[in-house]
């Protein structure tokens, strides 16, 4: 399986860049639901980083099921 591991937030804009709509709080409640794998960053232990692939194939693989209705822009938000 291919890994690149990125900041939540950079993991939604990237998505969002491909069409797929999440936002990076939806990424942050599946993390700490344990469905996709988190990383300590070890520059900044304040940042999990997730891979962008897996949230690739879990959209791939459940669609628009999974698309978050909250309709705020969280483009600036911290992650967690």
């Amino acid at each position: 399986m291919n890994e690149e591991w990125v900041p939540m937030n950079i993991a939604a804009r990237r998505l969002k860049a491909e069409n797929i709509k999440i936002r990076r709080n939806k990424i942050s409640r599946l993390a700490n639901r344990k469905i996709i794998q988190v990383r300590d960053n070890p520059l900044d232990a304040r940042i999990r980083l997730v891979n962008l692939y897996e949230l690739r194939a879990l959209f791939e693989q459940y669609g628009n099921q999974m698309g978050d209705s909250e309709s705020s822009n969280d483009e600036d938000d911290d992650e967690t």
